[in-house]
């Protein structure tokens, strides 16, 4: 794969910075955020990660390293943790730092704001088959097509522990169709033979970089072979008066209320903020992400062998959980 251009040069000139956006369907940044921000949130993180057995013993918590059978979305063991990160005040306020919303503002205009639902990435070594698929972000939040992402890795995020992939360019496709796919959403876009012409790019992110790219850029994660938890967060801009969906402005996953999850917060400007904000709401359209009838067959089978290769890793962590139980 190529690597990533660095527009980090071209934030002074947010003309240029936007050109090179609407050319490539992403930006990549350098160092765009304090490194002591990202940590703080990290540490919040890898606490209730090893609260929750997940790392291993006798090693730095801020390595995280894997202690168990991995966990993946939708399972009570994963929501165990990620129910308190969706709880932390610092996770959501990530979003509003003035260096992102510098980016982000630079490429939506100066109207542009977070939605609230807000997602962080707990990802587990040996799952490769679980790596998030090629997909566009479109199916999942719709609304306007002006709706940017800002993916944000809170340690170095190397390649080789999963890091973020882009195929240049294919924003200009347009909407794609939808396959069943393991990994986080279940969907990935039904590739045309265009993308034969396009690049994949990706990078080595040291902490602090941060990339951004349009709702139809086409992306996906590589695989995690190392044997630390990847931990990452990622968030949702569009300007003010565009469409919005009402799943736009709920917690990731709707597990809890807003009230819940602001009970022991101090920040008040972080709290129903969006209620100020121009929105246009409109209906969710459930077709968009749709599967024909035969890939149920495909999701079963998949599912079946996923549920058998992690079967398998029980042995090296001595039980199913990591914590000496089955």
């Amino acid at each position: 794969m190529k690597p990533f251009f660095d527009s980090s040069a071209l934030l002074p000139d947010p003309h240029a910075l936007k050109q090179r956006f609407e050319r490539d369907g992403y930006v990549y940044l350098r160092g765009l955020v304090d490194p002591e921000i990202l940590l703080e949130l990290k540490r919040q993180i890898v606490s209730i990660c090893l609260e929750c057995g997940w790392l291993k013993p006798g090693t730095d918590p801020m390595d995280a390293v894997s202690w168990t059978v991995p966990k993946v979305e939708g399972e009570d063991d994963y929501f165990e943790v990620y129910d308190r990160v969706q709880r932390l005040q610092d996770f959501h306020a990530l979003a509003h730092e003035p260096a992102v919303l510098r980016l982000m503002r630079a490429l939506l205009g100066e109207t542009a704001f977070p939605h609230p639902l807000s997602i962080a990435r707990l990802v587990f070594p040996e799952i490769r088959d679980w790596s998030t698929p090629p997909h566009q972000d479109f199916v999942n939040n719709q609304g306007t097509p002006e709706l940017y992402a800002c993916w944000i890795p809170l340690s170095d995020c190397p390649r080789s522990m999963g890091s973020l992939a882009v195929l240049e360019g294919s924003h200009k496709l347009g909407l794609l169709p939808v396959e069943y796919a393991l990994g986080a959403g279940h969907r990935q876009a039904s590739l045309p033979p265009e993308v034969a012409s396009l690049q994949w790019l990706a990078g080595d992110f040291e902490l602090g970089d941060v990339i951004a790219f349009h709702s139809l850029t086409i992306h996906r994660a590589l695989a995690n072979d190392t044997d630390r938890i990847r931990l990452s967060v990622d968030y949702r801009y569009q300007p003010e008066g565009h469409d919005t969906t009402e799943r736009c402005l709920r917690p990731h996953f709707e597990r809890e209320s807003w009230d819940d999850i602001y009970r022991d917060w101090d920040r008040e400007d972080l709290k129903y903020y969006w209620r100020d904000r121009k929105i246009n709401l409109v209906p969710w359209n459930s077709g968009l992400g749709s599967l024909p009838d035969e890939h149920i067959t495909t999701a079963v089978k998949l599912q079946r062998g996923f549920d058998q290769r992690r079967q398998a890793l029980a042995s090296k962590y001595g039980s199913v959980d990591g914590n000496g139980t089955d």
